[in-house]
């Protein structure tokens, strides 16, 4: 949503604990499942009979996952296909089996495996007990007095409830309510309802009616009407879920769920995500920076966008994913009177600009506004055979003229065509890579009662409507391999504000319109995790939040810990908000070339940190989209029978070795970190360790833009080089942050980063990368698999932390390393060691290596037996820290050292320059060595001066095949000493060469 400010009551809600909502004690019951009359079986469900008519049927779903259903006399079950949260082939497909042992008072039933689930169901009357086959904990159980009721007026309202669990078991609710907001991730003692929203503004539920145990098991509801969850704990208050139609005409719900068999959450997810899809993954560059032009509401045009990010990428920020509010669209080119289509007057070009775009490694999300619907091409109003519902049942909903039910496939199919004809087709060479799909939480006023082209009832179609917009989008619109479809050239990347369970195998969200305060900084983090632990891993928040302070603006401290550092230290990094910068000017902007100095400093620092991290993160993306298991992890997750994950839930695990603890207040504060007990941690800014501990927490004096952020002892952090663009991620040469103290793996994935290859013909490889903390050693094996853009060749660039002093190592059982002063020395000699002292970090660089598909050790690095030679080479000075005048920093070319090099501006053929300080400790004539990269076919001569005075007028940088070769060029020169000299290097004439560096020897 972009137009308005909807905060209130019901956005101010802290959605947990739900007022209004009756316990099942005060709900009138009806119905109680009676006693045992009969059963009959078959290979995979027993479907047990009461004497009263009503019916419960438990099936398998494999070993591990068992379906409980319930119907009163006089019912039919629901179909499968009622409910497409399930996997629609899973329901055959995941196959299982059940043994019934029945005796005079129970029925013992057990899936396949010893590890799998046991059932006692009593007969008289018929409870169901649930435990865990192999060690015989119990999980939950109904007694006499709990179980299965119908009740609520005119029966519609259908409850499971269990005995109160024990007072050590802790109950996670997963999803959130509106906005992305969470008061906290463990809910025990809560009642929770996170449903769709009832009122115009009520923005961005996850809906994912599943919930977690510390017992080991977790419970997904298979329903699309109300729920309600009752976390309980001990004997004073009711431990039950249940499902509401509001008393509409029609269908009742059923007593639909799937009891899900651990013990550990990480199971629990992989097999939820088995049951109801896999997370999509997007493509590589969604994890790269993102940007939306919302501060800009009358500038922003197709023009405006190319100068933006190439200014940007100018001073060195990354930039990789274009996001489009309103102002590419036709017509208005606002919230309202505008529609998906490119404006001829914003964007005359859209084809050039994707031409451009592919260039400059940029993807784009172009946005739909549901409001805006019926402007667009082909929109049928009303009912069968229009795309919408009746007119009476709008009269609530603000633009009731757009409002399209997409339980009508030919809704479905209307929107894609539109999408596909005015943007994804490729035939028209336009740019669009994902889709943000806006206002389709809005519809909160439509009556229950109100009826679906499905078939449906308000009451049952709400919880799934998003599900069923990104359906038609994915399953039916992007996926099919045929015309009119985009199938596996590329990737989707779509979101819309709000979820339901299921719809992760489509698409993603976002949190919505949230407010820019460090309290809903707070609740987003937790609404982070609890999405995450939904199969929700992605997580897409508002980057510094939407709503701004006085005046729509945020403070310095609050953009530095939100924007730059917590955001570039979540799933998807996407600042965004409402202001405006023609009334506020350019500090109402997100993007960080309109901040103060220091904020771009922050900013660029977490920007050459994200980045540099990508292999880490998208590995741990590819992990989440293969088994469930979030990117962001709650702690409650690795350390599910610690007391302290379910208090500490402002900080998480960033994969399986990064601890992460946002500042959510301005710095100078001490916020206090839980380091788990069993390991070593170490600061990452500080490389200071801390032995961790579940007794006391570790006190932190915060510092503003500074995330709390500790790396666990036997880490293996893969890197690459920064770039600006994950287009232009130099894979050939892959970096290793090894944490000593503890052995250690990792599990490198990569793939093309745009196609559906690796899901569809396992179009990737997988690299080990293991340290032997003994043995200080380091091996890489050659990667399982490949993909197209694989790198035939690899350096290997290995920093070992936490040794006390340097050893003379070795790789593939070679003699002693030499050793240099700098890193980018030993890597353009070739391969060698470097030692820093201060921070006790060892760094081994190799040359480069074949890679060899298949398998087998590209290389063993480890001491070779002999002492640490002394430091030769000079020390190397980037270009892109210099002080540049007439010249950008640029990452197009690879094997440039450090984060970038240079390029001298077009317009710079005289007077532009790159100015070095440099540290001389004696004065004497020293060998001043440039490294560039000349693909042009004369020689680009500089001036080389030496505070201030010229000591080689014309310096030659000879062509040099192409500007992905580097060379060097050298001369001599008497330095003064002192530790603030400048070396300026001078266009005089001819536009200079690209420089990476100086070495000053």
């Amino acid at each position: 949503m972009k137009r308005r400010n909807l905060l209130g009551a019901a956005a101010g809600l802290s959605i947990g604990a739900v007022a209004g909502v009756p316990s099942r004690a005060d709900a009138a019951v009806g119905e109680q499942l009676g006693n045992y009359a009969s059963h009959v079986t078959d290979a995979r469900s027993i479907t047990v009979t009461s004497s009263t008519g009503q019916r419960l049927r438990i099936t398998a779903y494999g070993n591990q996952i068992v379906r409980v259903r319930a119907i009163r006399s006089g019912e039919t079950f629901f179909a499968d296909s009622r409910y497409e949260m399930v996997v629609p082939a899973n329901h055959a497909g995941m196959g299982g089996s059940l043994t019934v042992t029945n005796d005079a008072n129970s029925l013992t039933i057990v899936t396949g495996a010893a590890d799998g689930i046991r059932i006692v169901l009593q007969k008289n009357p018929l409870r169901l007990e649930f435990y865990h086959r192999g060690t015989g904990a119990l999980l939950a159980k109904e007694d006499a007095t709990r179980s299965i009721t119908w009740g609520g007026t005119n029966n519609s309202v259908i409850t499971e409830a269990f005995v109160p669990p024990p007072a050590d078991e802790h109950l996670i609710k997963a999803g959130h309510g509106l906005y992305g907001r969470s008061p906290r991730v463990d809910r025990t003692g809560d009642v929770v309802s996170h449903n769709y929203g009832t009122v115009r503004g009520d923005q961005a539920p996850a809906i994912i009616p599943l919930y977690l145990s510390t017992k080991g098991y977790g419970v997904f509801f298979n329903t699309t009407f109300d729920t309600t969850f009752a976390f309980a704990s001990g004997t004073a208050r009711d431990y039950f879920f249940s499902a509401d139609d509001h008393n509409t005409a029609g269908a009742r719900p059923q007593l639909d769920y799937f009891l899900i068999n651990g013990p550990e959450f990480a199971k629990l997810l992989d097999r939820y995500t088995q049951l109801t899809g896999r997370p999509r993954l997007p493509q590589l560059s969604i994890f790269g920076l993102h940007m939306t032009d919302k501060g800009f509401p009358d500038v922003s045009d197709q023009n405006w966008w190319r100068t933006k990010i190439t200014q940007h990428r100018n001073a060195g920020f990354p930039f990789d994913h274009h996001v489009n509010d309103n102002r590419w669209r036709n017509g208005s080119g606002a919230w309202g009177g505008s529609w998906f289509e490119f404006s001829p007057v914003r964007w005359p070009d859209p084809a050039g600009y994707q031409a451009w775009a592919a260039e400059n490694g940029v993807t784009m999300t172009l946005d739909y506004n549901r409001n805006n619907s019926n402007l667009m091409a082909g929109w049928v109003g009303g009912p069968p055979p229009g795309y919408s519902f009746k007119a009476a049942d709008l009269t609530g909903v603000a633009d009731s003229g757009s409002v399209p039910d997409w339980t009508n496939p030919a809704t479905r199919t209307w929107v894609w065509n539109v999408f596909w004809s005015k943007a994804l087709n490729p035939a028209l060479h336009y740019p669009g890579d994902g889709l943000w799909l806006d206002e389709v939480d809005e519809l909160g006023p439509i009556p229950f009662n109100a009826d679906s082209a499905g078939g449906k009832k308000w009451s049952e179609l709400r919880n799934a409507y998003f599900f069923y917009l990104h359906k038609g989008i994915g399953e039916e619109g992007w996926d099919p391999q045929a015309a009119g479809h985009l199938g596996v050239a590329k990737r989707p990347w779509t979101w819309s504000r709000g979820a339901s369970a299921g719809q992760q195998r489509y698409g993603h969200y976002w949190t919505g319109d949230i407010a820019s305060t460090y309290d809903e900084m707070r609740q987003q983090i937790r609404g982070m995790l609890v999405g995450g632990l939904g199969a929700f891993p992605f997580s897409n928040i508002d980057g510094g939040g939407f709503h701004g302070g006085a005046g729509g603006l945020i403070s310095e401290p609050f953009y530095r810990n939100w924007v730059a550092a917590w955001s570039s230290l979540s799933p998807i990094w996407r600042p965004h908000s409402g202001a405006s910068t023609t009334s506020q000017g350019p500090i109402a902007s997100r993007w960080p070339l309109d901040q103060n100095a220091t904020i771009q400093a922050d900013f660029r620092k977490y920007g050459e940190l994200r980045y540099t991290l990508l292999p880490y993160i998208y590995s741990i993306a590819h992990e989440a989209a293969a088994t469930g298991l979030p990117m962001a992890r709650a702690m409650v997750i690795d350390y599910q029978n610690r007391p302290n994950a379910y208090t500490h839930d402002l900080q998480y695990l960033w994969g399986p070795s990064l601890l992460i603890a946002p500042v959510t207040q301005d710095g100078g504060a001490t916020q206090n970190v839980w380091l788990p007990a069993g390991a070593t941690w170490y600061n990452f800014w500080a490389d200071i360790k801390h032995v961790g501990t579940d007794a006391t927490d570790l006190p932190y004096v915060t510092r503003t833009g500074e995330i709390i952020l500790f790396v666990k002892a036997g880490a293996i952090l893969p890197k690459y080089q920064y770039a600006q663009s994950t287009a232009y991620l130099n894979k050939r040469q892959l970096e290793l942050e090894v944490y000593a103290g503890a052995d250690g793996t990792f599990n490198l994935v990569e793939d093309d980063g745009v196609t559906e290859s690796h899901r569809v013909s396992g179009a990737l490889s997988s690299t080990t990368l293991t340290w032997t903390d003994a043995a200080t050693r380091t091996v890489i094996r050659h990667p399982q698999g490949t993909y197209t853009g694989a790198p035939a060749t690899r350096r290997y660039v290995v920093r070992i932390h936490g040794l006390t002093a340097p050893v003379g190592m070795r790789v593939n059982g070679g003699g002693t390393l030499p050793s240099f002063t700098t890193e980018a020395t030993a890597v353009t000699s070739g391969g060698g060691t470097v030692w820093d002292a201060t921070r006790k970090i060892l760094t081994v660089v190799t040359a480069s290596i074949p890679v060899v598909t298949g398998g087998g050790v590209a290389a063993t690095i480890e001491p070779s037996g002999s002492a640490f030679p002394a430091a030769t080479g000079g020390t190397a000075y980037p270009a892109e820290r210099a002080v540049l005048s007439g010249a950008v920093i640029d990452t197009r070319h690879p094997d440039y050292t450090g984060t970038g090099f240079v390029d001298f501006a077009d317009t710079s053929a005289s007077g532009g320059y790159v100015q070095w300080t440099v540290n001389v400790p004696t004065a004497g004539t020293r060998t001043l060595t440039f490294r560039y990269a000349n693909g042009g076919g004369a020689n680009r001569p500089l001036a080389i001066a030496v505070n201030g005075g010229t000591v080689n007028s014309a310096l030659a940088f000879n062509p040099t095949g192409s500007w992905d070769t580097w060379s060097t060029t050298s001369f001599t020169a008497n330095l003064p000493a002192g530790s603030q000299v400048t070396v300026r290097a001078t266009t005089t004439g001819a536009n200079g060469a690209n420089l990476d560096s100086l070495t000053v020897t």
